[in-house]
């Protein structure tokens, strides 16, 4: 059996983090390893744990997710960075991608839509809306 996917939460609110955990838990392949509420700790974290995904917000404290997935893609790991956010303007996605995220999805998004994201990313291959890629 393959291992799971090991997967890092950064988000400030701390309600949604403890409900995508509990998502996950859920879902077979996936094992939460750790939780970030600013975009310092996530990087801080992401250091310490080398988890295979950080699931990120944009609006954190501090530096904030588009700043800590910079600094993530800079540590040379090979964690990827899929942030997951609830702006959903295509102004958004360009400097994201740009900073190194592998893929991108709004906080409005299904459940599967999630797993489907946390999957394509974990195998190395980039999830954008399907909106953004017409």
């Amino acid at each position: 059996m393959a291992e799971p996917t090991r997967i890092l939460l950064a988000d400030d609110h701390a309600m949604f983090r403890a409900g995508l955990a509990a998502l996950l838990e859920t879902e077979r392949g996936f094992e939460v390893v750790g939780e970030a509420s600013t975009g310092d700790e996530a990087v801080d974290k992401a250091r310490e744990l080398k988890p295979d995904v950080v699931v990120m917000d944009l609006s954190m404290p501090g530096s904030g997710g588009l700043e800590a997935t910079r600094r993530i893609a800079a540590l040379g790991l090979d964690t990827k960075v899929l942030v997951l956010t609830v702006h959903a303007e295509e102004e958004y996605l360009v400097p994201v991608v740009e900073a190194g995220a592998s893929g991108y999805l709004t906080k409005t998004s299904a459940d599967p839509d999630l797993i489907e994201a946390l999957t394509t990313v974990s195998r190395g291959q980039v999830y954008l809306p399907p909106k953004a890629t017409t």
